[in-house]
């Protein structure tokens, strides 16, 4: 079980601490969790559902009234390409938002709608829906439209962690990517925002502040095709 629960160079362990933001240590064969309380518990609960998946699916019951969770649907022939070869591409999002990812399966249940599958996010809000949006932007390229269709814009108010989305025109997405997405990346690390293309909608996560000033910047962004700016 230790090794299974320290994963290669201690990855696993890593991406538990980071999920359940407790500290966990490895002390011979205890495992020591340490935070508040409720750090503590998700930890323990993280940690369970990882050495269950080793008998067989895992389902969170009562997910919907958990606030360290997201679920996103993802349509069956889209499973192998976010999963990636023994499950390289989930780590990489894992390690990047410091969450916990995996697909829940009932026992006995067949599968959800057209054979999609749930695949649940945990950890704190910002990394669990910075991963969410990574996850619906693959699909979105892999299947156009399971995300996207009859999504409008949106502009929250909410001075908190909300998101914001916007619609490109055709010729403004490639222009907002860069190079391997080095533009996309460019305006995310100056706003402080999470920003994902999902198909033609940009999507910009973060608190007020981080939402105006990344729109602000892709709205300049966007001008200076135009002339100057």
């Amino acid at each position: 079980e230790l090794s299974y629960a320290l994963g290669k160079q201690g990855g696993t362990r890593k991406k538990l601490e980071r999920s359940s933001e407790a500290v966990i240590q490895y002390v011979g064969h205890n495992a020591i969790f340490s935070g508040g309380r409720t750090q503590r518990k998700r930890a323990r609960e993280y940690m369970k559902w990882l050495f269950d998946q080793l008998e067989g699916p895992v389902y969170v019951d009562g997910w919907e009234d958990r606030d360290d969770c997201t679920v996103v649907e993802i349509p069956a022939d889209c499973i192998g390409y976010i999963t990636g070869a023994r499950r390289a591409t989930l780590s990489t999002m894992e390690d990047e938002w410091g969450v916990l990812m995996f697909f829940m399966n009932k026992k006995d249940e067949a599968k959800g709608r057209g054979g999609s599958e749930k695949l649940i996010i945990c950890g704190p809000q910002r990394g669990r829906r910075g991963a969410e949006l990574k996850v619906m932007s693959g699909v979105e390229t892999k299947n156009p439209g399971f995300f996207t269709r009859g999504v409008r814009e949106k502009t929250s108010d909410e001075k908190g962690f909300d998101t914001d989305r916007m619609i490109f025109k055709d010729d403004e997405l490639s222009y907002s990517l860069g190079k391997q997405g080095t533009t996309r990346k460019k305006l995310e690390d100056a706003a402080g925002a999470i920003l994902e293309y999902v198909g033609h909608v940009a999507f910009m996560a973060g608190t007020l502040k981080q939402r105006r000033r990344c729109r602000e910047f892709l709205g300049w962004l966007l001008a200076q095709r135009r002339g100057s700016v």
